[in-house]
């Protein structure tokens, strides 16, 4: 009887971690980009055609604003804190966000350049490049539309 009991008491505790994990599994879902992919964007009247990964590594980097065609490039990213930056940067050039948070950190202490803008959400980022003409940004890739020129798709690793 007491081992029945005992039993019984075992499954409730399981059942209510196992809807406490299943909601907890929910969420982070929720918080996660909705697709795989991560589209860089440009506006439409931009005479960037298409980056490589090492063009958008390197202006994500400071390491340059412009691009063969002479032009400087305003560059648009996500909060610091954002599921899709993290997924970007690993996408990007396998970076972590810690070690893209210290790099920049390094670079502003020297003071030799500022990162990039940082907006609210994939929204924001879409509405700054489609207002400036040599503007770049990232968004999840479900969000591009006509509004804005994909230049650069990137998987989830």
């Amino acid at each position: 009887m007491r081992y029945q009991s005992y039993l019984v008491g075992v499954k409730r505790v399981l059942r209510r971690f196992g809807l406490i994990g299943l909601a907890l599994l929910a969420l982070a879902l929720a918080s996660a980009p909705a697709s795989a992919e991560i589209a860089v964007i440009a506006n439409r009247d931009s005479p960037v055609q298409s980056l490589t990964t090492k063009q958008v590594s390197d202006l994500y980097l400071g390491r340059s604003r412009t691009l063969a065609l002479g032009e400087t490039l305003t560059v648009f990213e996500q909060p610091v804190d954002s599921p899709l930056r993290e997924m970007f940067f690993l996408s990007l050039n396998g970076m972590k966000i810690k070690q893209v948070n210290a790099y920049w950190a390094r670079l502003r202490f020297s003071g030799e350049i500022m990162p990039p803008q940082s907006l609210s959400d994939s929204k924001a980022v879409i509405e700054a490049v489609k207002r400036e003409r040599n503007a770049v940004g990232y968004i999840d890739a479900a969000m591009a539309n006509s509004s804005v020129r994909v230049v650069l798709t990137l998987k989830e690793p």
